[in-house]
């Protein structure tokens, strides 16, 4: 058996056991707190730990989202200065670079001329630009010329080569693997005008005053270089034993340099950062948009629900109005039917009581009734001549003065026209005599 698959086998021992332990503890724990809780407020350990399912207690392991790689950008070992070239492909703007102010070595987004981290330094800026500029400004003016929006002028060159300890032909050679060509101005030593850091201070070492035992030794401050806060200086005394007679030895001073995080180290963090502020932005921005529409959506629903129900509700209401409507409707035939029926059952009990009879049409006062050959019964005309015949009886004949005695109904209307004709009999009757 190889030795990776027993070291990824021990691994997994390993992971189970750990698993075990902390699944253990946790049920301990919790069993424990609730017999506490069951004998402070009295109520039954037993029933709650089994209603929680502390005595089956699982662990389940979640898997952890992977980070999205980084581009990776091949960088040289050391800092290069600015050497009067622009690259199109890369971000327009400037890093700092340990104050070198070169182009910024990162992909350009699909819709801008920065990358993401230098466009959000732009978004920052009032004016749009970022911190350091853009290369388009370092290419206006002179290699030496530049200053940032900010007042700041690159450092020279020669101080970070002393800084990483480099000469000029590992510089050229390091160009060299990019295509690069240093100007000879970056190697010429400027004096700057003010040196960085704290001054320098000396310390006296204090004289024994007649104290046992060894005697003190001096100390040395020694100048430490601040630049842009990446070196550190501490004092480490070596000192050798002393001899018999006590003669106090001279102390080496040795000066180490304690290694900090470069400038391209914390631009790099001070960009991650930035990245993961804007990602963290961006997603509760993403977050508070698919809320709202999630409310907009809830709205609408409800005001569709709302116009539903006053639809159904309207058309139920519609729906009882017609319903009441043929109920009245129908109403009124059945009473119109049961009328109806009614004519025609005391008809037909008149038929069935008396003879057959037959009727003939007559004019009197230049109106057409029907008299009945029988009974002299007078029925209006109109109405025997419907579709659907009825008996309606206006008046019966009067033999003796040759005209109708109408019902109580009609007198009124035909009282003039009975008058007369009752005149007319009388002066008829009246010459027959005296003749």
């Amino acid at each position: 058996m190889s030795s990776m698959s027993l070291n990824f086998n021990a691994s997994v021992i390993v992971s189970d056991q750990l698993n075990k332990l902390l699944l253990d503890a946790a049920q301990d724990l919790a069993i424990r707190a609730v017999t506490h809780c069951a004998h402070e407020y009295g109520f039954d350990a037993d029933e709650a730990i089994r209603l929680l399912s502390l005595s089956s207690l699982k662990v389940s392991r979640k898997a952890m989202k992977m980070k999205k790689s980084r581009e990776v950008v091949v960088k040289p070992s050391f800092p290069l200065p600015y050497n009067g070239e622009m690259a199109s492909s890369c971000c327009q703007a400037l890093r700092q670079n340990n104050g070198l102010y070169t182009q910024c070595q990162q992909s350009c987004m699909k819709s801008g001329s920065f990358c993401k981290g230098c466009q959000v330094l732009a978004d920052k800026s009032s004016d749009g630009i970022p911190e350091y500029g853009t290369i388009q400004m370092r290419n206006a003016v002179g290699i030496l010329e530049y200053v940032d929006p900010k007042g700041r002028r690159p450092v020279a060159y020669t101080k970070v080569m002393k800084k990483y300890k480099v000469s000029k032909e590992q510089v050229v050679e390091e160009a060299g693997k990019f295509h690069m060509n240093i100007a000879e101005v970056h190697f010429e030593v400027v004096e700057s005008e003010s040196k960085r850091g704290r001054p320098k201070t000396e310390k006296v070492a204090k004289e024994p005053k007649g104290a046992k035992g060894r005697p003190k030794k001096s100390k040395k401050v020694l100048e430490v270089e601040d630049d842009e806060n990446d070196l550190f200086a501490a004092l480490v005394a070596d000192v050798s034993p002393f001899s018999d007679d006590d003669e106090e030895v001279e102390v080496e001073v040795m000066t180490m340099k304690k290694k900090g995080k470069s400038e391209e180290e914390k631009e790099a963090e001070r960009l991650a950062k930035e990245e993961e502020k804007a990602a963290k932005e961006a997603q509760r921005q993403a977050e508070k948009a698919h809320k709202k529409q999630v409310e907009e959506e809830a709205k609408a629903l409800k005001k569709l629900l709302e116009s539903q129900q006053k639809a159904e509700k309207e058309a139920l209401r519609q729906k009882e109005k017609s319903e009441k409507e043929a109920k009245k409707k129908a109403e009124e035939e059945a009473k119109a039917l049961k009328k109806k029926a009614v004519s025609k059952a005391a008809s037909k009990a008149v038929d069935e009581d008396e003879p057959a009879d037959s009727v003939k049409r007559i004019v009197f006062n230049d109106i057409k009734y029907f008299k009945s050959k029988n009974t002299g019964i007078i029925y209006d005309y109109a109405s025997l001549k419907k579709e659907d015949p009825e008996q309606v009886v206006v008046g019966k004949w009067n033999e003796a003065k040759n005209r109708i005695d109408f019902t109580q109904a009609d007198s009124e209307e035909e009282e003039d026209a009975y008058e007369s004709s009752d005149s007319e009999s009388e002066a008829e009757e009246e010459a027959e005599e005296e003749a």
